[in-house]
């Protein structure tokens, strides 16, 4: 297949770029024929394979208040691309690609394929609203005055719309009025941990051997669950006074704001919550396997990868309703809870951390589920067979 990906940006790494990344240099090495299109792409952090085509407009990012002012023009750009390749398909992800598409030529029987990560909370989520701050209410207010029809209009056009989880299917279904294809991501199950490796990650942060971590990380947006987060730990100090919280990632200023504030005020003791701050790739591993749980606080997830990357290392992960629903199983490789039950959140940590054996039960589900479940190699067989029978379909 000849497939060209359509994107606003990799310009900073994260689940929705590196599931890209991954799909598209598998798709690459099983010989299709991969052009991606964006404004900009990372490549210190994004490595593609050499064959990719990689086409970058330049231009400011939708971050930047100028990219919304040369709206059209940056449209223009894409469309001056599009409009002049070939190819069997063309996949978008994320708005206001999308609406982009719905102005091209239509050059091929198929218009374009929306896949589905999240559909833009930024213009139809109450969630998004109720939660944000004051500035980025008036920013979403604003936008979503001249913008939300462009992207109705952008997914009302796609010829297909595919979805990672049926949680966001509901989601496409009551936002758009569209019906769509499931197809869930997997992640790669064939690493091994490196046994050879001294990596010890109690005698890095300092801890006794006994004490118990919490695990979290990507915490980069104010739906990650940040206010949650830490009252949720808070009640369980007070039952295990030595457990840790471990934060890895780089928490969104606010985020880290709200955290240092709450410490001050719930009166957590400083050296029980750390902020280890970025961790290396060839490490991430080794925090989720010599972790106790894994926290995944984000509110209404489209999907997750955290929780099937915990579980993969064998560690129970605890998450809030949405898309984790559907990877994590409740009672088996941890616990599902209901948004904003932090009391239940909180008890079932601590069960987990007391009942050793437990937590050895849970870890060994874990794995085997995403094991059997979730790999990558499943994800690109059923993407595969997805998008070829949608040109089957339109050809």
């Amino acid at each position: 297949m000849k497939i060209i990906i359509v994107i606003s940006h990799l310009s900073i790494y994260g689940g929705g770029g590196k599931f890209i990344m991954d799909y598209a240099n598998r798709f690459s090495e099983k010989g299709h024929d991969i052009t991606i299109v964006a404004i900009n792409i990372d490549k210190n952090n994004y490595k593609f394979d050499e064959k990719i085509n990689l086409i970058e407009l330049g231009g400011p990012l939708p971050a930047n208040p100028l990219f919304w002012f040369e709206f059209n023009k940056i449209k223009k750009k894409y469309l001056r691309i599009i409009n002049n390749m070939e190819s069997d398909l063309i996949v978008n992800i994320h708005f206001p690609t999308n609406y982009y598409l719905s102005k091209m030529k239509k050059n091929n029987k198929i218009n374009f394929v929306h896949y589905c990560l999240e559909p833009y909370r930024f213009f139809h989520d109450k969630t998004f609203y109720s939660r944000a701050s004051l500035s980025l209410k008036l920013i979403s207010l604003t936008l979503r005055i001249f913008f939300k029809r462009y992207d109705i209009i952008g997914m009302r056009s796609a010829a297909e719309i595919i979805y990672i989880s049926k949680f966001t299917g509901r989601r496409v279904k009551e936002w758009y009025g569209r019906n769509g294809i499931l197809h869930y991501i997997g992640v790669e199950t064939d690493k091994v941990i490196d046994k050879d490796n001294k990596f010890d990650l109690r005698k890095r942060l300092k801890l006794r051997a006994e004490v118990p971590i919490i695990f979290t990380l990507g915490l980069s947006t104010h739906l990650k669950g940040a206010k949650e987060l830490i009252h949720i730990f808070e009640r369980i100090i007070k039952i295990n006074p030595e457990t840790v919280l471990l934060i890895g990632g780089r928490p969104a200023k606010r985020n880290k704001k709200i955290i240092k504030k709450a410490i001050k005020k719930l009166k957590i003791p400083n050296q029980n919550v750390i902020f280890y701050g970025f961790i290396e790739e060839n490490l991430i591993d080794y925090f989720y396997n010599q972790s106790t749980l894994t926290f995944y606080t984000a509110i209404e997830e489209s999907f997750g990868l955290i929780p099937l990357e915990s579980m993969l290392n064998g560690t129970p992960v605890i998450a809030f309703e949405g898309g984790p629903s559907e990877t994590v199983l409740d009672g088996k490789t941890g616990y599902v809870i209901k948004t904003n039950d932090l009391s239940s959140f909180a008890q079932k940590a601590i069960r987990l951390i007391e009942d050793k054996d437990l937590n050895k039960e849970f870890s060994k589900r874990g794995r085997k589920h995403v094991m059997n479940n979730f790999s990558i190699e499943k994800g690109i067989s059923s993407l595969e067979m997805i998008l070829q029978n949608i040109i089957k379909k339109y050809h």
